[in-house]
């Protein structure tokens, strides 16, 4: 594992669960951010979470304490607007279930964002519906978004995670949660999941930092997104016990959704980096 762990170029790092908790910056976060810094080794954030636009995530983690710009922020909104630029190249009318910060971001691609509250009466009328994290989330909305996807309008969901980290006494429904009470309503599945775990999230990372899979790893707290992707990516897949996943459910896990290398916590990560550029210096 010191082998791999001395080849790397670039960390990417998954968000919430993994170096926070809701507002909660772990401890061990930004002495692995400094140390990666000092190690010549870059880094950036990869996460589902779409109810932030990249501007309000640079904001949040500034406030927490992690230095970060809109450049080294990648959302699932991101990979949704690939999506259809790939797949869906005519279409420029969305109707979107999602924050308004999902909103901006799809906007600033130029994708024009069709009236919710007019239900069978916008104009526009969307061509498309895409499904997000949607903290604003009404019994009109859900009613709204499900006509159309029983129009048959493509379905996108932005990522599959069926709830959302937090340090609150609560839980909450995230993306996955919403598109299945959808799927009960209309009988439709999404026709496509945007976000981790996508490949195209890491390798539109390799392509725009001329990165080779080797070189780089990804870190994240859950095993059917986060370390699903990486190992399918090609890169070194990390896997943190400080969010959803416990070690006991590596237990069950499949193959597929195997981490490479498990840490209780981003201090021990640190510490093996640090050891993996000694062990290569004395080789």
């Amino acid at each position: 594992m010191n082998s791999r762990l001395a080849k790397l170029r670039h960390v990417a790092f998954d968000l919430d669960g993994t170096l926070y908790l809701g507002g909660r910056l772990f401890a061990d976060s930004r002495p692995l951010l400094d140390k990666l810094g000092c190690l010549g080794i870059g880094h950036t954030f990869l996460t589902n979470n779409c109810a932030r636009s990249r501007v309000q995530y640079a904001r949040h983690l500034q406030k927490i304490g992690i230095d970060a710009t809109r450049d080294m922020i990648r959302t699932s909104a991101d990979a949704t607007i690939r999506h259809l630029q790939t797949w869906l190249p005519g279409i420029t009318t969305l109707l979107v279930l999602g924050t308004e910060g999902l909103c901006d971001d799809l906007a600033l691609a130029d994708y024009q964002i069709a009236d919710m509250s007019a239900g069978a009466d916008a104009s526009p009328p969307p061509e498309a519906v895409v499904v997000g994290y949607d903290t604003t989330l009404t019994f009109d909305r859900l009613c709204n978004t499900a006509y159309w996807i029983g129009r048959g309008l493509p379905f996108i969901s932005t990522h599959p995670d069926r709830y959302c980290p937090t340090d609150q006494a609560t839980i909450l429904p995230d993306c996955g949660a919403i598109c299945a009470l959808l799927e009960s309503a209309t009988g439709r599945k999404p026709d496509a999941i945007a976000g981790k775990p996508n490949l195209a999230m890491l390798e539109a990372l390799f392509a725009e930092r001329n990165l080779q899979p080797n070189e780089v790893a990804f870190v994240g707290d859950r095993l059917y997104t986060d370390i699903r992707m990486a190992r399918a990516a090609g890169a070194l897949a990390i896997l943190t016990l400080t969010g959803e996943t416990k070690r006991s459910d590596l237990d069950d896990c499949p193959a597929s959704n195997q981490p490479d290398l498990v840490v209780e916590h981003l201090g021990e990560l640190r510490q093996m980096l640090e050891e993996s550029r000694v062990g290569c210096l004395r080789g």
